[in-house]
């Protein structure tokens, strides 16, 4: 089920992705790769309608330039569906790297985004998102591993870009919210349900699906198989055989030539 427990703090959560037979979501560099078939992807646009809010990480929003809506009209959807309802978008970008031209704030856009940062980023550029109709709310950090990171929030001059010699992107030279897990999620589910987000449904990269698969908070998961084969050049959900998760209460459905899974994530 995707309908959020009345008694709970947080959002429910869904996570759902797209994969080639040899487990890749992206291509070289998170291009973007067109997987689904049209009736998994209506399918998703449905999931899309029934959730109150979507997320991907920025990755996605400077590779595909997302728009984050629903595409489909009241008569796609399923007999008795309510009106076709847009979710609000939300990115996770540690360092503030949304690009001031995407889709998202063009004025067109139904719901515009709500950015999630971590404590240190560049005030200027916050104002710049701000003046698009953007809400850029700043989220605690996962430091485990960064050592004491005090210092980092004193000033904001220690935003230090610099090149990653593993992504060829700028990032933050202390790393902040750069890699999966950085961001806290626990403080992100908080701060939605605070905004009365019940439902929230997170589409990736591959970097956030790793990091929201290993915090065991999913709900529900929800994975299409295409019957394609991507090769070495692709990016796979889970890098590390340790991070991967064990599902429960498994069901599998055709949809065109697709094949969707819909599991529980076993909790501990």
């Amino acid at each position: 089920s995707f309908a959020p427990d009345t008694g709970a703090t947080r959002p429910h959560l869904t996570l759902t992705y797209a994969q080639s037979l040899d487990g890749k979501i992206a291509g070289i560099r998170g291009k973007q790769l067109i997987l689904s078939g049209p009736e998994s992807m209506k399918a998703t646009h449905i999931l899309r309608s029934k959730h109150d809010a979507i997320l991907v990480g920025i990755g996605t929003v400077l590779n595909d330039d997302p728009r984050l809506t629903v595409r489909l009209s009241d008569d796609d959807l399923p007999p008795g569906s309510d009106p076709v309802q847009h979710p609000q978008p939300i990115i996770l970008d540690g360092t503030l790297r949304f690009p001031l031209s995407a889709k998202l704030v063009l004025p067109s856009s139904p719901r515009k985004p709500w950015i999630f940062t971590s404590p240190v980023h560049d005030n200027q550029r916050r104002n710049e998102i701000e003046a698009l109709g953007a809400k850029v709310i700043v989220l605690d950090v996962d430091a485990q591993g960064w050592g004491d990171l005090s210092h980092v929030f004193s000033s904001a001059s220690t935003y230090t870009p610099h090149i990653d010699p593993r992504t060829d992107e700028k990032r933050l030279a202390f790393g902040i919210g750069c890699y999966p897990g950085r961001l806290s999620i626990p403080d992100l589910l908080s701060k939605l349900h605070q905004q009365s987000i019940r439902s929230l449904m997170v589409e990736g990269g591959a970097g956030v699906v790793s990091s929201f698969l290993k915090s065991g908070l999913v709900d529900a998961f929800l994975l299409t198989v295409a019957p394609v084969y991507v090769g070495k050049d692709g990016i796979s959900a889970v890098q590390d055989a340790e991070d991967a998760a064990k599902f429960e209460d498994i069901s599998y459905y055709t949809l065109g030539r697709d094949v969707m899974m819909i599991a529980k994530p076993r909790k501990g």
